[in-house]
């Protein structure tokens, strides 16, 4: 009987993509959206599926959200149309057979219920391979949406997650008896990622997650510090060492050359929509307190500029010996080994670029092909 992925903490790295759901996801440019495939073409998302497991990445990460940007937003192609996770991770599923899934599945608009019986049927589906990216939801058009009452404290809304993520876990363990199966293949229950570096985010990811979720900031030592803290969060706990570990979103523009890199850079950053970005960025500082705590002190325009070319993450470039040997000292300077890839071009052939840092790392001695560690998380 499948057993689904295993979780192995062997101290090698790992890497997931952010699945694309939405024409240019990670820089806010009509440009770069019109530059990608047509984002609703199921054919180009199961194409671009079996790339990713080719080249040998762990987990495809669908992010979601369920109203639209602001007018600015949409106009340059982010945000709208928006693939609503657990539907389309059914097309990754199908093309695949080993590559892990993460779902975006909102614990404030969607009751344990339909959260756990979404959630089991889809690891059932993938035999084993499912992971739940837990998100408490904070935005207010779409408490406008579900209609919902109010936005909750920041305490309380992980309080609520908590809440929320514990009966989901005992749906799960109770399997058939209490809620129509199948049962989840994975046990004691499916991975759980949470996003946010908050001390409310880390200690639920600390006693009841496996993965953190937070974006990679030029400051290194910000980016160090959230992993010491879940890690001594987790150890607090009394989670084993290593069983938790923050994965850290990061960009990455490749080229043949330096030169040809920075070339591509520069076209990225040249066509932002900086109105467009600035509104999202406002819409981070406001509403996100991870955001809050890694854009400390810096400028409005500043801000903007880094959300509107890679969401506010660092972006790596180079050849691909570079890239990994970036990667290689990002890790040794921060302690990071899990990273989550955010393509801005994300045809299938320029994900199979990706595949060429992978040899190189493997090479330094710090990465192992999925096939060769028994296809572990």
């Amino acid at each position: 009987m499948a057993t689904g992925k295993p979780r192995l903490n062997d101290g090698l790295m790992r890497f997931g993509i952010m699945w694309p759901n939405t024409p240019s996801q990670n820089v806010m440019s009509r440009v770069v959206a019109d530059r990608n495939p047509d984002v609703l073409d199921l054919d180009v998302h199961m194409e671009l599926a079996r790339t990713c497991e080719r080249i040998g990445l762990d987990f495809a990460f669908f992010a979601d959200s369920y109203t639209v940007n602001g007018p600015a937003g949409v106009a340059a192609g982010h945000g709208e149309p928006r693939l609503y996770a657990p539907i389309w991770a059914v097309a990754v599923i199908a093309a695949t057979r080993r590559l892990g899934v993460v779902t975006t599945l909102h614990t404030r608009y969607l009751p344990a219920p339909v959260i756990a019986r979404l959630g089991a049927n889809l690891d059932a589906m993938s035999k084993g391979r499912w992971g739940w990216n837990m998100v408490p939801g904070v935005k207010p058009a779409e408490v406008a949406l579900f209609g919902l009452e109010g936005e909750l404290a920041h305490e309380r809304r992980y309080d609520q997650a908590g809440q929320t993520l514990g009966a989901v876990k005992a749906l799960w363990s109770a399997g058939a008896a209490s809620m129509a199966g199948p049962a989840p293949v994975q046990r004691p229950h499916p991975v759980i990622f949470n996003p946010g570096v908050s001390p409310a985010g880390l200690d639920l990811i600390a006693t009841e997650c496996d993965y953190g979720f937070s974006a990679v900031v030029d400051d290194q030592a910000e980016v160090r510090s959230a992993v010491g803290r879940l890690a001594e969060r987790a150890a607090t706990a009394g989670r084993p060492d290593g069983e938790v570990a923050l994965v850290g979103s990061i960009g990455v523009v490749l080229g043949s050359s330096a030169a040809e890199a920075e070339d591509k850079r520069a076209w990225f950053e040249a066509n932002v929509d900086l109105p467009a970005a600035a509104g999202f960025a406002e819409f981070f500082m406001r509403s996100s307190q991870t955001y809050q705590e890694l854009f400390k002190g810096q400028d409005t325009e500043t801000v903007a500029r880094k959300i509107g070319f890679g969401v506010g993450n660092t972006v790596l470039g180079g050849t691909a010996e570079q890239v990994a040997e970036q990667f290689i000292e990002l890790s040794r300077a921060t302690g990071m080994r899990h990273f989550l890839l955010l393509p801005f071009l994300w045809a299938p052939p320029e994900i199979e670029a990706y595949g060429e840092i992978f040899g190189h790392l493997r090479k330094a001695g710090v990465w192992l092909p999925p096939s060769d560690r028994g296809w572990s998380w």
